[in-house]
């Protein structure tokens, strides 16, 4: 008997699935077909976040119970419509794929994608970034102190001139980040979110810490400025995580933060699209909110 396949039809694209009843997720029943299912129903939402930028792939053939891998380069059978980029590293030349659109974001996952890590960049400035970002990884479970960290953020960026948006991460975590004027590269970008953090660590240094060893951090929350960094990556919006649950990625509004039964998987691909037909993306228009480094560094360094 031959391998279980269905066929999709996304943007006039036929996407086939091999193995649709393959169980990603086991403990929760989650097959191949039904995550696949999810990424065709929310990529009008996702794409928008990855057009134009080089992706890292986290890929598990085997499911979450299995170790999955990380994928950079983009493989010679992905057809056309998942497109290329060249980036130039220290040690050579990867040729990313990108998803600028549906069909492209189907056709990775039905490759046993489950998670996708844009990089802040896009393909016409690769060394210009358009976001900067903070991400609150807490030691422990104790959301309150990333809450805490995130109203902070949500203080102090706006008294620098930005705007900033939040999303759960759908692993522990909050990312607060801020549209920018693609004028600093990605060490200027990143110097600007070290000095942010330095900040948020001053306030509060009880609850954060900037300590790359795990094993100093001991129960406070890890501000990780390094996610500005070239050629580094942050999960997607409406992006799954490889844990139990099928956790995603969400862009939150800020009064969101005082909802007491938000963590940092409240949302699942189960029950997250309920909430983009009643509420759309927070995030759609982020862009138009784009503001210049250069003032906010000046007015951060006066704090």
């Amino acid at each position: 008997m031959g391998k279980a396949i269905t066929t999709l039809e996304v943007d006039g694209q036929s996407i086939e699935v091999t193995s649709p009843n393959k169980l990603l997720f086991p403990d929760e029943k989650i097959s191949k077909g039904e995550l696949v299912d999810y990424y065709r129903d929310v990529a009008g939402f996702m794409v928008p976040h990855l057009t134009g930028r080089p992706l890292t792939l986290h890929c598990f053939p085997s499911g979450i119970a299995a170790r999955g891998y990380f994928q950079k380069a983009a493989q010679e059978h992905f057809p056309a419509y998942v497109h290329r980029l060249a980036v130039a590293s220290h040690s050579g030349e990867t040729v990313y794929a990108v998803a600028d659109n549906a069909a492209a974001l189907v056709f990775l996952a039905s490759q046993n994608c489950l998670v996708f890590h844009p990089c802040n960049v896009l393909r016409d400035r690769l060394d210009r970034p358009d976001l900067v970002i903070i991400d609150l990884d807490p030691s422990d479970d104790d959301f309150a102190k990333v809450r805490h960290g995130a109203r902070l953020l949500r203080d102090l960026l706006p008294a620098l001139g930005l705007v900033p948006f939040v999303k759960t991460t759908g692993s522990r975590g909050l990312h607060v980040v801020a549209p920018i004027h693609r004028e600093l590269d990605c060490d200027g970008v990143s110097e600007f979110a070290r000095k942010v953090a330095q900040y948020l660590v001053a306030t509060d240094p009880m609850r954060f810490t900037m300590d790359i060893n795990k094993k100093k951090r001991g129960d406070r929350v890890f501000v990780d400025y390094l996610r500005n960094g070239q050629a580094q990556t942050v999960v997607a919006p409406y992006s799954a995580r490889a844990l139990p649950c099928a956790p995603v990625a969400v862009p939150i509004g800020w009064d969101e933060l005082d909802d007491p039964e938000l963590d940092a998987r409240r949302w699942h691909i189960r029950n997250v699209r309920e909430r983009l037909r009643d509420l759309g993306d927070p995030w759609r228009d982020i862009h138009r909110h784009a503001r210049s480094l250069a003032d906010a560094g000046e007015t951060l360094a006066s704090l």
